[in-house]
């Protein structure tokens, strides 16, 4: 049990719990220090992550049913940016009267726990530039077979990949610990109970609901195929919740939907395809959660116009997420932070709060998915 990771993780937040008033400042600055480390770290390595794992999904896609992979890849990106904007709906709606009463709920927090050390890691590529230029290079080289390329492009999400899995991810509860640490040692913690208890219930009830109605369509407003379809992927979701990877669970998820289908060609076809780039789960909570921690911040909520530039990149940065634990925020920390305007201190309290509950939205991303992959079958006929 103590290997699994969200145990691991529940045991790092609780023993930060403890040992906050245990330790001194320079101890607590020190753990901190090394979560900051990792983070550098992640930040430094991630254009490699992006850049790999959009051009091998584009090579590996041309060898596929191009039609059928074009209408994948278009009802992917309509279902993440309509996601998206229900969230911001549902956020500009009801976070205000969740969270803010005209004052900041963080302004009194004193940034007393500061890093000791830093790495200078240079950045060789911005995030959004090695999206754009996965997105080139991919395309370039479906028109183009040159086999170099994609055995390239493949060693390198693999290398990566191994990266993540290997080193980054067991250090998650790390992580989570030093960051965990300095939210308790400035109350950071007790003014989020306090203040976004009810925030996380309203992420929790509005992922239900969405699933739920989703699963209500593609069963043709038929209970008995309701439950039955959701009989079917419980075991998916449950998987899901405890491994916290999409790409982990994609055997149980394929082989529930190919149940639910009837149909194993196209279930081994969507599954596949978009296990890492339709992360509902992902698509409805972290914009609510980073609307939150604008609101308690204190600064304001983007306008409509800005959100839709966000929509933009999100749904393009998408194609790049590993689906690994983690993965769905890391990738979206610098454009969280050039979009919405988070700072990094404030991208660093939503990583931790999305960690913290990841294995909830996991399990979210994999119900959503074997619900989008009877979805599609619907619209382009097959079914």
């Amino acid at each position: 049990m103590l290997k699994s990771l969200p145990v691991q993780l529940i045991l790092a937040i609780f023993a930060a719990f403890f040992l906050s008033d245990i330790f001194n400042l320079e101890t607590i600055r020190f753990f901190f220090s090394v979560s900051c480390g990792l983070k550098e770290i992640l930040m430094g390595v991630l254009p490699f992550v992006i850049f790999s794992y959009i051009t091998a999904a584009i090579l590996s896609m041309e060898q596929r049913a191009p039609w059928l992979i074009f209408s994948i890849l278009a009802l992917v990106t309509a279902s993440n940016a309509f996601t998206v904007l229900v969230s911001y709906g549902v956020g500009v709606s009801l976070l205000p009267l969740l969270t803010f009463g005209g004052t900041s709920a963080l302004s009194g927090i004193q940034d007393t726990v500061t890093p000791l050390f830093s790495l200078p890691i240079p950045e060789i590529l911005a995030p959004d530039q090695s999206l754009l230029l996965g997105i080139i290079v991919g395309l370039l080289f479906s028109f183009i077979k040159v086999p170099a390329v994609t055995a390239l492009a493949q060693n390198m999400r693999h290398y990566v990949t191994v990266f993540l899995q290997k080193a980054f991810i067991p250090l998650l509860p790390l992580y989570v610990f030093g960051f965990i640490l300095k939210m308790d040692y400035e109350d950071t913690l007790m003014i989020l109970i306090k203040n976004s208890g009810h925030i996380f219930g309203l992420v929790w009830i509005f992922i239900l609901v969405y699933l739920a109605l989703l699963y209500f369509i593609v069963s043709g407003f038929r209970l008995s195929r309701f439950f039955e379809i959701i009989r079917n992927m419980v075991p998916a979701g449950i998987t899901g919740f405890s491994t916290m990877s999409s790409a982990a669970t994609m055997p149980v998820t394929l082989a529930a939907t190919e149940k639910n289908m009837g149909d194993d060609q196209f279930a081994d076809l969507v599954i596949p395809t978009t296990v890492n780039i339709h992360l509902m789960g992902d698509a409805l909570a972290i914009p609510i959660l980073a609307l939150a921690v604008l609101g308690l911040s204190g600064m304001p909520l983007p306008t409509f116009e800005s959100y839709l530039l966000f929509v933009v990149y999100f749904c393009l940065a998408k194609f790049s997420v590993a689906g690994i634990p983690g993965g769905g925020i890391i990738v979206m920390l610098p454009i969280l932070q050039k979009y919405l305007g988070l700072t990094p201190e404030m991208a660093s309290l939503l990583t931790t709060i999305y960690i913290i509950q990841d294995p909830i939205f996991t399990s979210a991303n994999v119900m959503g998915n074997g619900a989008f992959a009877l979805l599609v079958r619907k619209i382009t006929g097959r079914g």
